[in-house]
């Protein structure tokens, strides 16, 4: 029995193979049959060529004219776009053109137009001192304290100078009087100012103009009924 076994088997492995080999046969069989029906089976043909209904076409036409009129405006926009970028730079251009030429004919006025008028200037303020007291003298006393040298030709161009001088007295009675006095010649300026309040407040004197040349000036002060008479501060105003 044992001698037969090797047998056996090969029978039995040659009865396997030749039932895989007709399996594999029979499958090629059946996928050969499916692909040549469908070989045979007719093809669709698309309703865009010649066989087409006119709808169809008509649809297919109005497809195209719309991708055609949307392609058509985007090229209408960059166009446009680079038409307004090409006017604009253009008008920046004419506008710098404009500019130069009316830089240029200010520039000729300028040079032929003499300026008419004259710079107005604000006034200058000369101080001629602060403090001191209390006087009382009747006639004008010379306050060698209140002293400045002023040379007007210094003042190219001055239409006049005035006195300011704030001062009080010290009684609601009487009059304080304040001037400018020419300590070089020995003269008193047309300047006279006068108060009667008991508060200090500032007294302007009407416009004078002085003599060519430095001098030395003070102020000299009086007060009627000798009453007390005080000044806080005095300086010359140059008016222009």
């Amino acid at each position: 029995m044992i001698k037969l076994l090797p047998f056996v088997l090969v029978l039995i492995l040659t009865l396997g193979g030749l039932g895989y080999w007709r399996h594999i046969s029979t499958q090629t069989d059946l996928i050969t049959s499916e692909v040549s029906q469908q070989d045979q089976a007719p093809i669709e043909v698309p309703k865009t060529l010649p066989g087409a209904s006119l709808e169809d076409r008509v649809l297919v036409l109005e497809d195209l004219v719309a991708k055609f009129a949307t392609e058509l405006n985007s090229l209408k926009s960059q166009t446009s776009q680079t038409t307004s970028s090409i006017s604009s730079d253009s008008r920046v251009l004419d506008l710098e053109a404009s500019a130069t030429e009316l830089k240029a004919r200010v520039s000729v006025l300028e040079k032929s137009s003499p300026v008419s008028g004259s710079t107005s200037k604000y006034p200058l303020y000369i101080p001629l001192g602060a403090g001191g007291g209390p006087w009382n003298d009747q006639s004008w006393t010379t306050l060698n304290e209140y002293q400045v040298a002023i040379n007007p030709d210094n003042y190219q161009g001055y239409s006049g100078m005035q006195l300011e001088a704030n001062f009080r007295l010290a009684e609601p009675s009487g009059t304080g009087s304040v001037r400018l006095y020419n300590a070089t010649d020995g003269s008193s300026v047309s300047s006279q100012v006068d108060t009667t309040s008991t508060s200090f407040g500032v007294q302007t004197s009407a416009t004078f103009k002085l003599d060519s040349g430095q001098k030395t000036y003070t102020i000299q002060i009086k007060s009627s009924e000798t009453k007390i008479l005080f000044v806080q501060s005095a300086r010359i105003k140059v008016n222009f």
